[in-house]
């Protein structure tokens, strides 16, 4: 193994041959890829690879969010890994291989920034596919300010995708409503908000408001 200083390489991440590029504690590594075992996996490697690729398929649906969530990890390593070793230790449940994803501990950002308090959503009676979220304010924390933006995301596992609100919600506003794509009736939503500065520096840890089932 081998930190890079230029060249070339100097900028690789992935696969190139028999080489791995990779970003760790903000230096870049280059080596060899390992070759594979002829030994047969232990219950306790399959269960590994189960959930860790079971893990990393989830948070991959969430890289957008990650992408600002976890960028400043004490780890100091690409905001993705970070999640990634966040969730695999809070974020299973079950018992390998039968894992599955603990939605209320899963989390998509961890920073300084305060949260809300009684985040909730709810559906719109009489509106179709949409969604009210509300929150309250506690304004004896020291990081919170009125212009911290509201950054929601819902998922469901029916559908791989993920939907965020596009209207700029802040703090302050204590409420947000959303309306979703016409395929997420009938599905269990899982919901999450987190609260970034005015300047995106810092973010909040992510909450989950809960799950609801639009009909």
């Amino acid at each position: 193994m081998g930190f890079l200083a230029g060249g070339p390489f100097f900028h690789l991440t992935g696969k190139v041959g028999n080489n791995v590029g990779r970003r760790v504690k903000n230096k870049n590594v280059f080596s060899m890829r390992p070759g594979k075992s002829s030994k047969r996996a232990t219950k306790e490697q399959v269960d590994h690879r189960t959930g860790f690729g079971l893990m990393m398929k989830h948070v991959s649906l969430f890289s957008e969010a990650i992408a600002l969530g976890f960028k400043n990890n004490k780890e100091d390593v690409a905001p993705g890994n970070a999640a990634l070793t966040y969730n695999l230790k809070h974020g299973l449940k079950g018992t390998g291989p039968n894992y599955s994803i603990n939605h209320e501990k899963f989390s998509i950002s961890r920073g300084r920034l305060a949260p809300v308090q009684k985040p909730k959503v709810e559906s719109v009676a009489g509106e179709t596919a949409t969604l009210d979220f509300s929150w309250t304010v506690n304004y004896s924390f020291i990081m919170v300010n009125d212009t911290d933006l509201v950054k929601v995301y819902i998922y469901t596992p029916e559908v791989d995708q993920i939907v965020i609100n596009s209207v700029i919600t802040l703090r302050s506003a204590l409420k947000l409503k959303m309306v979703v794509p016409f395929d997420f009736i009938g599905l269990p939503l899982h919901c999450y908000m987190m609260l970034v500065t005015a300047d995106g520096k810092t973010v909040s840890n992510s909450q989950y408001c809960g799950s609801v089932t639009l009909t």
